[in-house]
């Protein structure tokens, strides 16, 4: 997240590619880290790409999509780099 608050502390968008091949899991603590930050900054978030196979992951961002700040749109990891593309684009 470093280089993420870097961006925000500048004023800019964010834009981010979340890759997950795998996942092992996160803890409460830093699930709630996480959301606190994403909320601080909530008009910040231009494009997150996720990048996963994972069908679990596919179906949250499917159901629950539509709560993200931002635009979100899935890629297969065999897309990592049209999904960095994507983030990047201006639009």
């Amino acid at each position: 997240m470093p280089a993420v608050r870097e961006v925000w502390e500048r004023g800019d968008e964010i834009r981010i590619v979340l890759v997950f091949e795998r996942w092992d899991g996160m803890s409460s603590g830093a699930a709630w880290e996480d959301l606190k930050v994403g909320m601080k900054y909530l008009t910040k978030w231009k494009r997150i790409a996720l990048v996963t196979d994972l069908d679990w992951m596919i179906t949250v961002a499917s159901l629950f999509g539509w709560m993200t700040p931002g635009d979100l749109k899935r890629f297969p990891v065999a897309e990592r780099e049209q999904a960095i593309a994507w983030a990047a684009e201006e639009g």
